[in-house]
């Protein structure tokens, strides 16, 4: 209805007899207004340019601006008309699209929680004055509406669904792997992230001792949580694909019930800068409630940085805004993630392919979202979660530069895009945004300081100067400003509009700009420059750049003074640099699948790739690599368990990357598990010449040993500090392969020695026994026996035993029921007796009854052997000739009821191949 109203509302005011029209539509517009008329401090709708009227009314307020031209607003005081005013009714405030609701959200221009006295208030939201309160719209009409203290009421109430659930953690594709091997001191360790979400489990090992309890959890616990927690910050204790971003940051959890931001005093008390939000809610294409509570916490909180998932749902086709019917464009999940001033992160492959089922951009009023991607295939979140990590290592390098200041939330942000790498499309675009964040390029713009801030005013330009070398290529530049709030409803909603402009004094070069038309043609068209007037984020690149720039901010409509971050980079002509592997890594990246080969480069043309394993002798993969690629996948390396070299040769020049390990992950098992003592084994791994032997401790995994063996004896398990064990093999020179994953010894079905012992029954071959043991160490010998229920037989003794599983065949088993067991006689004289359970068997005599006698009203069991033609037929026939009881005997084995058959003597009939077979059964 209300996209109704406002269609008729925006024909009307474009029609050229625009005052009559509005006269006559009773729903908003009311009487126009004298222009010598005196207004008083209700709310009317001004015609005119938002600037003009503040300009011409310095004391005018501004609630909601439905295009361009015309506008709802106060007045602080008696003025006189100088524009086009129209009176409006309260229905401007109202956003309703289902008269049944009961919860509605209620924005007020001050804090006073008596105005909902008359209604059940369920939860207040102060820094952004929102209210959720229950009631029926006819109360909500009556008393809420006419209150000028009521600025909005809404029954968009959102409950909030995570948007994927699998890990495919790969920190190789933004760099972060480069970050963790040159700078290992970045390692989050004195932030504090929130994620907003269901709760994580805190005892996850990558997890551990690392989480803070504030009182803002959810009471449900959720893997998604967890999930997103791991890759934020896992310590790697698991395994590789357990090691977050930030390896050593405490993280918390807030609720996410209501989509709504915490209190701006809850993040400031918590020191957190940075939070994550990998959810989404009911896509709705406008400034609503929630995208204006999340601006008004970023300008509240300026260092505070709020990362969203742009969503999965990039097949949808949008069902509101001016972008409804569009297929592949503006299906963000939800209104959040229309804020201006958080960070929205959709998701590319490993080769920078943009997933069809990720949710694209623009926002609404045709800004450019998503802002950046990183890597994931299966979700957004993941992705998200990902660059909160990198934005807290971004933090904590910012803090280390500037005496534990925080950065602000603007300048992560500038960093972040304008390190990042373009993907997908050619250009800025509305699926990829800015492009893929590579975390290295934008720390390294951090530690070099280029970037500046500043402070600008309307009509104001300022300039900053940036001197550039010879050999500079590829210059980008990067304008970010935290925007003031816009007001719910705006049809755009930026507020302060700045321009960037760089000039060489010679030639002036503006920022790209989409085409943010509501078609398929123009939102798909490639990037152009312009002059940007809905974003607060505005790039210039230039490929080949002068020496000197002056970078131009100007304030073009600027309602108060504005702080703005402009960072940049430049590449040098010529230039090569390896990305993956760095001297920390090992291919493949898991140990599982192929890896790419990784570099950055200025250089053209193609290059020569290969590895050494020794130094002197070089092995070719590839002898035409197209370089401006930036990728070449190692598709399953040979199992070298090695450390080795790449090298890359450009036209006579050759780029060597560090040493760094191709290797399969080492295999572990338990051999014995024993009330005094505990074997831990593994394989043997070639060129290892040592083993690390580590348990869990308090947060991370702890050095238990090093042995050159391939097992290690504990004589008390309870001494190593925990169960949960880890393996790794250690190379000359000390280089490591990779570990196995963390596992804990009680679970692995080994206890003292035997992991299974148990019979399958070979038709007409016999009983064969299977013993499986955790080690043959220490064995002298193994005894297999069948109790003949007079005493035990031994079917055989194996005096060398050579290996873990030990299979026998008993060929001459007893017809009917057989139990066995194996004795296991160590050197040190010790014996270990098992029991394998029991078994039936029949080949000679058709079926067997027992017990017999049975007790009255107990079942008693019927053993046939295998029948070709039949399913055979059991009959129970009492003394005098009477059929008692049929059934059909289901299987070789089966129970039969008493239940019905007094005490006494009756016999029984098996019909089955064509023959009969009889006996007699006692009923006790």
């Amino acid at each position: 209805m209300r996209g109704i109203i406002l269609a008729v509302f925006m024909f009307v005011l474009w029609s050229e007899n625009i005052g009559q029209n509005i006269n006559g539509w009773n729903e908003l517009v009311q009487n126009q207004i004298e222009a010598s008329s005196v207004l008083n401090k209700g709310y009317y709708l001004v015609e005119g340019d938002k600037k003009e009227i503040e300009t011409k009314h310095p004391k005018v307020h501004i609630f909601k601006s439905f295009d361009s031209n015309h506008h709802i607003v106060q007045f602080s005081d008696h003025t006189d008309v100088g524009n086009r005013v129209w009176s409006v009714s309260d229905a401007w405030k109202l956003d309703v699209v289902n008269s049944s609701s009961t919860k509605f959200l209620v924005v007020t221009d001050n804090e006073r929680v008596d105005l909902f006295d008359s209604f059940h208030l369920i939860a207040s939201y102060p820094s952004s004055k929102t209210y959720l309160i229950e009631g029926t719209l006819t109360e909500i009409k009556n008393k809420l509406l006419p209150l000028n203290e009521v600025l909005h009421i809404t029954d968009k109430v959102v409950t909030p669904q995570i948007e994927s659930r699998v890990i495919d953690l790969n920190l190789n594709p933004n760099r972060v792997n480069k970050i963790h091997h040159f700078y290992p001191e970045l390692d989050g360790s004195s932030e504090l992230v929130s994620i907003q979400e269901n709760r994580f489990r805190d005892e996850d090992i990558d997890l551990l001792n690392r989480s803070l309890v504030t009182g803002l959890e959810s009471d449900f616990f959720d893997n998604h949580a967890t999930e997103m927690a791991t890759i934020i910050a896992g310590a790697g204790n698991s395994f590789l694909t357990g090691k977050g971003v930030a390896i050593d940051a405490s993280i918390t959890s807030s609720d996410f019930a209501d989509a709504m931001p915490d209190a701006d005093q809850s993040y400031v008390d918590l020191g957190i800068n940075v939070q994550n939000h990998s959810y989404g809610i009911e896509r709705t294409n406008e400034y609503g409630v929630q995208a204006r509570a999340f601006d008004m916490s970023a300008t509240s909180n300026l260092k505070l940085l709020h990362v969203f998932s742009s969503g999965n749902e990039g097949l949808e086709v949008s069902q509101d805004g001016q972008y409804q019917g569009i297929e592949g464009y503006a299906n963000l999940t939800g209104n959040i993630k229309m804020a201006k001033n958080t960070l929205v992160v959709g998701s590319v492959d490993t080769v920078g392919n943009v997933p069809s089922f990720v949710s694209r951009g623009p926002a609404y009023d045709g800004r450019v979202k998503p802002e950046v991607v990183a890597y994931s295939v299966v979700g957004s979140s993941n992705s998200a979660a990902l660059v909160s990590g990198v934005s807290t290592l971004l933090q904590q390098q910012y803090q280390m530069d500037n005496g534990g200041q925080d950065m602000p939330s603007a300048l992560v942000k500038a960093l972040l895009i304008n390190g990042a790498e373009d993907v997908g499309p050619v250009g800025l675009d509305f699926l990829a945004g800015y492009g893929n964040v590579n975390v290295w390029q934008s720390l390294q713009a951090l530690r070099n300081l280029q970037y500046v801030s500043g402070t600008v005013s309307d009509g104001v330009i300022n300039t900053h100067v940036i001197n550039l070398p010879n050999n500079a290529k590829n210059l980008k530049v990067t304008l970010v400003w935290t925007d003031p709030a816009a007001n719910i409803g705006d049809f755009k909603a930026l507020v302060n509009n700045l321009d960037l402009r760089l000039d060489d004094g010679t030639t002036e070069t503006f920022p790209w700009v989409l085409d943010s038309r509501p078609d398929v043609a123009s939102l798909s068209s490639q990037a152009v420059r312009g002059i940007d007037t809905l974003n607060n984020v505005e790039q210039v690149t230039i490929d080949n750049p002068s020496n000197t720039y002056s970078i131009e901010v100007e304030g073009t409509s600027v309602s108060s003074d504005q702080v703005y971050f402009v960072v940049w980079q430049y590449d040098l002509d010529d230039w090569f640099e390896w990305d993956y592997p760095s001297g920390s890594d090992n291919m493949p990246y898991n140990g599982e699948t192929g890896s790419y080969f990784r570099w950055s480069t200025t250089k053209e043309g193609t290059g020569e790739l290969g590895y050494t394993i020794d130094g002197v002798n070089w092995m070719e993969l590839d002898d035409n690599i197209d370089l401006s690629i930036g990728y070449w996948r190692w598709s399953n390396p040979p199992e070298i368990n090695d450390a080795v070299k790449a090298r890359m040769i450009v036209g006579g020049e050759t780029y060597e990357t560090d040493t760094f390990t191709v290797s399969v992950p080492l295999k572990a098992s338990i051999g014995f598990n024993c009330a005094d003592s505990l074997m831990i084994k593994w394989e043997r791994m070639n060129n290892a010449i040592s083993y690390n032997v580590s348990y869990l401790g308090d947060k991370n995994l702890v050095e238990l040993t090093n042995t050159v063996d391939t097992f290690l004896i504990v004589s008390q398990a309870s001494s190593i500090g925990d169960t949960r064990i880890s393996i790794q093999p250690v190379l000359n020179g000390s280089k490591k392969l990779l570990q196995t994953p963390t596992f804990d010894y009680t679970q692995q079905g080994v206890e003292c020695y035997v992991s299974t012992f148990f019979q399958t029954v070979a038709l007409d071959t016999g009983i064969y026994l299977n013993l499986t043991l955790g080690t043959f160490y220490g064995v002298e010998s193994i005894l297999f026996e069948r109790n003949n229920f007079n005493g035990y037989t031994t079917l055989t003794e194996i005096d060398d035993v050579t290996s873990d599983e030990i299979s026998h065949l008993d060929a001459e088993p007893i017809q009917g029921y057989n139990e066995h067991r194996a004795i296991i006689r160590f050197i040190n004289g010790e014996e270990l007796i098992l029991y394998s359970g029991s078994v039936y068997y029949l080949t000679e005599i058709p079926l067997k009854i027992f017990p017999n006698p049975v007790q009255a009203g107990e079942p008693f069991i019927i053993i046939t052997k295998t029948f070709e033609d039949r399913t055979p037929s059991l009959e129970i026939i009492d003394q005098k000739g009477a059929l008692i009881h049929k059934q059909e005997v289901l299987g070789s084995l089966d129970n039969i009821p008493t239940t019905r058959l007094q005490p006494g003597v009756y016999f029984y009939r098996l019909y089955a191949d064509g023959g009969v077979y009889t006996g007699r059964l006692l009923i006790r």
